[in-house]
This record gives C-alpha cells, structure tokens and sequence, in this order.
C-alpha cells in the first residue's frame, strides 16, 4: 500500500452494488479484497437508519466472523469520507481473518442493545437477501 492511500473495510450499505457504495466510488475508492474478520465480532440491523444497515461490533466472547471488502482510497478524500459517517457508526481497527488489520465500520455499543442480531448470517448480503419478497 502506497502513503497516499488508506484501506477502508466496508461490512453493509457501502459494498459493492449495495445503496451506498456510490461514497466510495464518487471518492475514487477501489475494491482491493474480499474476506472476513477474525473471530469476535457481531452484527446487528440498524432499522432506524435509511438505508437500513448494520452495526458491527467487537465481542472478544464472539465465534462469528463477518464478510467485509477491504476498498482502497486516496489519503486526501479520507476526510471527506468520514464527514459522512453518521452516529452510532464510526471508524476504528477492524482485524481481518489474516491477522492484519484496517480502518473500517463499527457501531457504538449502546446502540445495539435493542437491535436485532444477525451474527449468525455472517453478512450484510445475506440479511438482505433474505429481505427480498420472493416472486
């Protein structure tokens, strides 16, 4: 990885062909890997959000590991990215599987208390999928 660029791991809305992957695209991100967490953490729907979208957080006692895509992106538009982020989502260490770790989407805990667990999906796409009426 180059100085001018920053890896951002995306786990809901913001994957690709998902409703808010247009900020990282319109921010020249590009996708660099598909792959999943280390073991610890868990996923939640976040209903009162439009689009709804997950939270992610970090539970040491977790089995789960969840998808995510690993997007690259120029340092200076980092900035711009982050004006976007609205609470309980923020940005903070998100390890993946291979033990490296990258700058991605987690939720304030105390927002999740309530939420419906999804862990067991492993996935965004999956919840989703499942959302989907059947024709």
């Amino acid at each position: 990885m180059k100085d001018t660029e920053i890896l951002v791991g995306v786990c809901g809305a913001h994957m690709s062909g998902l409703a808010l992957n247009w900020q990282l695209t319109q921010l020249d991100a590009q996708l660099v890997q598909k792959t999943q967490t280390k073991k610890g953490y868990r996923l939640f729907v976040l209903e009162n959000k439009d689009p709804i979208r997950p939270g992610m957080v970090f539970d040491s006692s977790s089995e789960f590991q969840i998808d995510v895509e690993v997007w690259s992106m120029p340092v200076a538009n980092f900035g711009k990215f982050m004006k976007q982020i609205q609470s309980p989502l923020c940005i903070g260490s998100v390890f993946l599987e291979d033990g490296s770790s990258v700058y991605g989407f987690l939720c304030e805990s105390e927002h999740v208390k309530d939420a419906k667990e999804i862990s067991n999906l492993k996935s965004w796409r999956a919840f989703i999928g499942m959302q989907t009426p059947m024709k």
